[in-house]
């Protein structure tokens, strides 16, 4: 009605009408952008320490021959091996829920939080036999931790 007075026209009228724009399709989020680039450089250094640890001990008890003395006293490989796995195990573990927690407060939305955790532990689980396999390699633990966590970083 007021178009209609103000141009004196009695046909004036609006049309609405969408034309067809090109839409920003890019959704990009710098944070997660950022957390794909960071988070698996991250997941790599937590675990530094429980390697560095289990492998210098590891090689310090093989170059203690403690191994070979219990063993005299019948205690089985089984026994030994699953006594660093259960202590491996129970580090590794505390570190990855210590890790979830902290991903959780805003991190980890899009994901489901259980598998994130079921995750970091199975990678854990995987680290362990690498400590293993490093620990053959040394007879000293002079060094044994150094390396074997400079090679764990590499591979």
């Amino acid at each position: 009605m007021i178009l209609k007075i103000e141009t004196g026209n009695d046909n004036a009228l609006i049309a609405l009408m969408a034309s067809p724009m090109a839409a920003n399709t890019d959704t990009s989020d710098p944070f997660s952008d950022f957390q794909v680039d960071v988070l698996p450089f991250m997941i790599l250094l937590m675990f530094i320490p429980p390697v560095y640890n289990t492998v210098f001990m590891l090689v310090k008890e093989k170059e203690s021959r403690i191994k070979e003395s219990m063993r005299m006293m019948g205690m089985k490989d089984s026994a030994y091996w699953l006594s660093w796995y259960v202590y491996y195990t129970t580090i590794s573990t505390i570190v990855a829920i210590l890790a979830w927690a902290v991903l959780l407060i805003n991190c980890i939305k899009a994901s489901d939080s259980i598998l994130v955790l079921i995750f970091f532990i199975l990678y854990a689980q995987a680290i362990f036999g690498q400590i293993v396999f490093l620990s053959a390699w040394f007879e000293s633990s002079k060094y044994s931790g150094l390396i074997g966590t400079l090679i764990y970083f590499g591979f």
